[in-house]
């Protein structure tokens, strides 16, 4: 059985036409509708049923070519692997990170393989767990990054731990609840500035807040990107819900103070690191792992250090 004819039949089920399959693998219409005769007279069966404007798949072709993508996968997978091996470096890697790491590893780990690796092409996407994840299964990605409590095991994906980062509520410098005692009931006459928070995490935040879990959080900004997050916080009244972790420039300089809490260690990012499961990883990739556990190793040591101060 010819794989290239696989390869063509996956396309016409994916695009429901010979015309848009024809162009999608640089075939005629007439030298594609070819192949895929000649592989159902192989396999004795047929695959689509056609008229004259639309290509249905059959009972039959539902099962093959469902078994036909999982092939292509791994053949995806061993072409690449061999490129890997016959190059011997793979000078780029592609991988993802959520909105907390990327404002508290990623930067530094960045540099550090800028200064170790110069010739690496790196090429980095932040965004939510969940567009990450889909971009990760769409073989864009390598790895990513980000809060793991919200995936769920799957058997295509391997999700590592890699460290925990505790929750902050963070002010600017002079702001009004730094002037008094606090109470969670003035909290709420400010809006929160906010990730889009893991479905794990809200029922705490609730509960810290003293709000009905049927009754929305008091978020005036939601936004995946912690550098607009904290902006917005230094030139306003906000009250940013963040990690200590993702804002530690802010802290240092003194833009961002820190509120004194109670409940807040309860509310918290796992951070893990996800990849697909069984694929040969890339030498940048590896290289970049490692460089982010080192990184991740630093950054814990560093917050805690600073929580242990007097």
């Amino acid at each position: 059985m010819d794989f290239k004819r696989i390869r063509h039949a996956l396309a016409v089920a994916e695009e429901k036409s010979f015309a848009r399959a024809a162009d999608k693998v640089n075939l005629s219409q007439p030298a594609l509708s070819r192949s895929i005769q000649t592989l159902e007279e192989e396999l004795g069966v047929l695959l689509f049923d056609r008229d004259n404007r639309n290509v249905n798949v059959t009972s039959v072709g539902a099962v093959f070519l469902a078994r036909a993508k999982k092939l292509a996968y791994e053949m995806r997978g061993l072409e690449r692997d061999m490129a890997l091996l016959r190059s011997g470096d793979g000078g780029s890697v592609a991988f993802g990170a959520g909105p907390f790491p990327m404002a508290s590893v990623v930067p530094r780990m960045t540099d550090l393989l800028r200064e170790r690796h110069p010739g690496l092409r790196i090429s980095i996407t932040t965004n939510n767990w969940r567009q990450l994840l889909t971009q990760l299964r769409g073989e864009q990605l390598e790895f990513f990054i980000a809060d793991t409590r919200d995936i769920e095991p799957a058997p295509d994906i391997t999700i590592t731990p890699l460290f925990r980062q505790h929750g902050a509520l963070l002010v600017r410098t002079g702001h009004p609840l730094l002037d008094r005692p606090l109470r969670l009931d003035d909290l709420l006459d400010y809006g929160l500035a906010s990730v889009t928070l893991p479905e794990r995490v809200r029922p705490l935040v609730h509960r810290i807040f003293g709000i009905p879990q049927d009754a929305a959080l008091p978020v005036a900004l939601q936004c995946d990107q912690i550098p607009l997050l904290v902006h917005a916080t230094v030139n306003s009244d906000l009250v940013l819900l963040a990690t200590q972790a993702a804002v530690t420039e802010a802290l240092a300089d003194g833009r961002l103070a820190m509120l004194d809490v109670r409940g807040l260690s309860d509310v918290s990012t796992d951070v893990g690191i996800v990849q697909l499961f069984g694929r040969t990883m890339s030498p940048g990739a590896v290289v970049a792992i490692e460089v982010l556990r080192e990184v991740a190793e630093q950054t814990v040591a560093t917050v805690v250090h600073g929580r242990q101060q007097p």
